[in-house]
């Protein structure tokens, strides 16, 4: 993780910031969804840290932040307009990487970018059938995730078809927009089209990627063993078994 991140999620964490570089942060968070998941895995990070590591893990990170004192003692402090970079910062930073990467090696390494790789949209492959539906296809298969969204909603006023909800609520989750994306993917799991069983693989991976795994399992259970995303659904049952 980039150092001045790291900072400035410790000093957001530890109400460090000024009132403007706090409101600064926030919004952030909200316009930035992949600032605002990296955030969540760190608070996480920390979390699991305090909890779950054996104390002779935590010294090993105390460790680090007093030797990081002793060494950047001498060295003439440097002023950022943004961020104030703290010496100890760059220890407990170093052990971060190391306790979260041994983290996710326990956990079985059962993270979402693992077990999502989702198709291409081809809705409009015979033509020109809504001037949005265009728009929506060309912004998913270019990850554009949020310009995706504002144009499948507009679509599904007139046009609400499984294809079209579906790659609708691939968008909103990886947007990180949990509830919606659950509400869409339930709706077609209960519905009768090819996406049904898809829909339930996406359930389970939203719960996945919201460290939720006990649903996740649930989910995966359900998925029959002539669906297509069966197979997948097994090694990740595995995984987090």
């Amino acid at each position: 993780m980039n150092e001045e991140l790291y900072i400035t999620f410790e000093n957001y964490l530890n109400n460090e910031m000024s009132q403007e570089e706090q409101l600064e942060f926030e919004n952030q968070l909200q316009n930035d969804a992949d600032i605002r998941q990296k955030f969540e895995i760190y608070k996480e990070t920390n979390a699991f840290l305090e909890t779950k590591f054996s104390s002779e893990t935590l010294a090993f990170k105390n460790n680090l932040d007093t030797i990081s004192k002793e060494h950047f003692a001498e060295k003439k402090e440097e002023k950022s307009k943004v961020i104030q970079f703290k010496p100890w910062h760059y220890a407990v930073a170093a052990s971060i990487a190391i306790l979260f990467g041994t983290w996710f090696m326990m956990q079985g390494n059962s993270d979402y970018s693992e077990f999502y790789q989702h198709e291409n949209a081809n809705l409009v492959e015979r033509g020109s059938i809504i001037k949005n539906l265009k728009a929506a296809q060309e912004a998913f298969n270019a990850k554009k995730y949020k310009v995706a969204i504002e144009n499948f909603e507009i679509v599904l006023k007139d046009y609400d078809k499984p294809e079209v909800r579906y790659f609708y609520g691939i968008s909103l989750l990886e947007e990180n927009r949990f509830v919606d994306a659950e509400t869409t993917f339930t709706k077609l799991q209960s519905g009768t089209s090819i996406y049904k069983d898809k829909a339930t693989y996406n359930l389970a991976l939203s719960k996945l990627k919201q460290k939720q795994l006990e649903e996740c399992k649930t989910y995966l259970k359900q998925i029959p063993k002539d669906a297509e995303d069966y197979e997948k659904a097994q090694k990740l049952l595995k995984k987090i078994d």
